[in-house]
């Protein structure tokens, strides 16, 4: 029994939203606050019991915001219209919630949660859920269910009459205040009315038929009763100081031994045999020699000022078997054992206490899983306080741990590179700000079906997976490009006052040949992330001549790839000619402004690399005008710039860049140290940068 998709509406930030399950593990990824934790909160409202219950806060804010803005003009003139109680309720109960099917009701849309739960006919008993079937076709093996917090029509009008007293106040107040109190006002009603229809708003289950068209109300408690849920927050608390005395390590050791079968058995003897010594020792005698003897005399003195009602005190020692529990729980205590010395729990830092107690949480539920229901164990990031090599190892453990429970289905949080990294591209979800009070899910196993019929994408996207996949998924945006050479210049660029946006947002930074670079079109346009592609044109290195440039064609197949796309019913492949009207006519921003081309062009001097463009504007000179080969020193001498010139009695820049080609990390160096990057940067990537910081 597994979940197979649930379906978020009206949930906070997550408009809307479909997870697809895996039937082992689902990964949900995303950066810091883009709803992780409001999803496993969610969750935990809808299966399970104890772990709270929805609020008017879980709605979305911008909805919620929306709706009393909308409402309180009607409102304001309701109350003031001098009708009595009874009509000014009526009339709002009219305006909010309809009779006529024809008007639309005034509401804020509820919190929705739609569930596909699959079984498999041969091997799952559904006793538990034959209740709830709706499509008797034998070809079916899904059940469906609803679970929504919505608003109660005479809930609401109940909580209307009770406050309407300080509503009526309020409102009548409002026209005896200046703008300005008006305003504070105005904001304090709609808050207060926010808070009225979330108090008004209660949680309901159903099952449904496959559309969730047709639907039929259960108790809450017995779609609850459905699953056997659990959750590790990312708040765990761990021991991590010498002087910590919970011993989380330790209880929960017991508890799983406390589980087992025989542990009652095992209990049950023990009180007899501990209390024998006790009484061999004389410890009662003891005890009553020193203290009882002495304290029976004072009592018997006082006792005659009540008529000698009070009776004689005496010492009985009573060994339960809770007693027994409560003792062991209280005296075990885990230790590590390292070159036969003993460590506390504590010793071994937070990152081994997160994996020890996730572990033992597994296993403690393990005992739990019960086949006849949905058995679903959520983990809010697992990497906290591991180190990226244990995130790695303990990842990978945790999906074969999920592997092995055939009736078990797990979901993690996580904003960890190396747990992406360790799971499949299919098993990840990810979630990322869309809008200002929304947030949008990528689902991947979507995704790799879209591209199931290219197999050349697909091993690309293999191939790169473990590489920089997942600094891609968490990336505010993202910056392609050729070489270390660029990386190096436009890393030194952010910290211009120019650039200061870019700095405060997530930048993936993606090395990445011409060659390959278009591949990540999919995954990019999937995404919505904003990317520069910074790469180089790459013409016929022999052109000498701007006629000769502009004649040739590039090699680069990303800018081939790209060019068209914006020119589908070209047959030949672009001249540089073709590709400079291309930069001017603006079509480089591709994707519906999700993508910029930057490729060298005329304003940097035909050159055809960045170190090519770097030299044509520091020496306002084309890359392909020769100067001898003395000027070419004189200049490098005054520049204190690296780079290597040829022997020849004249050169051009282009001559220059590539008998410097295996130095251009020290040239590179030389004009970040000397303080050009700024002067020296060419206009390709500048204006890119400027379209990118937007």
């Amino acid at each position: 029994m597994k979940i197979k998709t649930i379906l978020v509406s009206g949930y906070r930030q997550i408009k809307e939203a479909k997870i697809n399950m895996e039937k082992n593990i689902t990964i949900i990824a995303g950066a810091n606050n883009s709803g992780k934790t409001s999803l496993v909160e969610l969750f935990n409202y809808v299966f399970s019991s104890s772990h709270g219950k929805f609020n008017v806060d879980d709605l979305s804010v911008d909805k919620c915001q929306k709706w009393s803005s909308d409402v309180f003009p009607y409102m304001q003139a309701i109350f003031n219209s001098g009708e009595t109680k009874e009509k000014v309720i009526d009339q709002i109960m009219n305006f909010l919630f309809p009779v006529d099917d024809n008007v639309k009701a005034r509401l804020i849309e509820p919190v929705q949660v739609k569930i596909q739960i699959d079984y498999d006919k041969d091997n799952d008993d559904i006793r538990n859920f034959a209740d709830y079937i709706m499509d008797f076709d034998p070809d079916k093996n899904s059940f469906y269910f609803i679970y929504e917090y919505a608003v109660d029509p005479e809930i609401f009008k109940k909580n209307l009459a009770d406050e309407y007293d300080k509503y009526n106040t309020r409102f009548k107040n409002l026209s005896d205040k200046g703008d300005e109190e008006v305003q504070n006002g105005s904001r304090i009603i709609k808050e207060m009315l926010i808070d009225l229809y979330g108090n008004s708003s209660v949680e309901a289950a159903y099952f449904a038929d496959e559309m969730y068209e047709n639907k039929v109300k259960m108790e809450v408690s017995s779609f609850k009763k459905l699953f056997n849920y659990c959750n590790i927050m990312a708040n765990r608390y761990l021991d991590d100081e010498s002087s910590d005395g919970t011993h989380l390590i330790s209880k929960n050791m017991m508890e799983i031994a406390r589980s087992e079968e025989n542990w009652n058995d095992l209990i049950a003897k023990l009180p007899d045999e501990i209390l024998r010594p006790i009484e061999e020792a004389g410890i009662q005698e003891k005890i009553r020699s020193t203290s009882l003897d002495t304290l029976s005399e004072t009592i018997k003195s006082i006792s005659k000022t009540d008529g000698g009602h009070t009776g004689s005190i005496m010492l009985d020692m009573v060994v339960t078997e809770s007693a027994i529990d409560s003792l062991l729980r209280r005296i075990t205590s885990a230790k590590y054992l390292l070159d036969e010395c003993y460590l506390k729990e504590s010793a071994q830092g937070l990152g081994f206490s997160n994996l020890i107690y996730i572990h033992l949480q597994l296993e403690k539920y393990k005992k739990s899983i019960n086949p006849l229901i949905v058995n679903l164990f959520v983990i809010e990031e697992p990497e906290v306080h591991m180190h990226p090599q244990m995130q790695n190892v303990f990842t990978k453990y945790l999906f074969d741990y999920y592997d092995e429970q055939n009736n078990m289905q797990g979901l993690i949080t996580t904003h960890s590179s190396q747990v992406v990294r360790a799971a499949e591209m299919k098993q990840i979800r990810v979630l990322r700000h869309s809008a200002k009070f929304e947030s949008k899910l990528y689902d991947f196993h979507e995704f790799f079906n879209e591209i199931s019929g290219k197999k050349e994408l697909i091993e690309f996207y293999n191939w790169f997976y473990t590489i920089n996949f997942s600094d891609i998924i968490f990336a505010d945006k993202i910056i392609m490009y050729e070489g270390d050479t660029e990386r190096m210049l436009i890393k030194n660029l952010l910290d211009l006052d120019e650039f200061e946006s870019l700095r405060g947002q997530y930048l993936s930074f993606v090395q990445v040949g011409g060659a390959y670079a278009y591949n990540y079109r999919p995954l990019v346009e999937f995404l919505g992330v904003k990317t520069v592609i910074i790469t180089d044109l790459d013409y016929d290195k022999d052109a000498s001549s701007s006629d000769q440039i502009l004649a040739s064609e590039t090699t680069n197949s990303t800018i081939n790839n790209f060019y068209k796309i914006s020119f589908p019913d070209e047959s030949k492949p672009p001249t540089v000619k073709d590709l400079y009207d291309w930069q001017t006519s603006a079509n480089i921003v591709l994707n519906e402004g999700q993508i910029y081309l930057a490729f060298q062009n005329q304003e940097d001097g035909y050159a055809r690399t960045l170190e090519e463009a770097m030299l044509s504007k520091h020496y306002n000179i084309n890359s392909y005008e020769t100067k001898s080969r003395d000027e070419w020193k004189e200049l490098r001498e005054n520049d204190k710039l690296k780079y290597t010139i040829p022997r020849n009695e004249t050169c051009n820049i282009r001559d220059i860049v590539l008998h410097t080609s295996n130095n251009k990390t020290d040239f590179m160096y030389s004009v970040i140290l000397n303080n050009l990057a700024e002067s020296m940067l060419p206009a390709y990537i500048k204006k890119a940068l400027i379209w990118l910081a937007k």
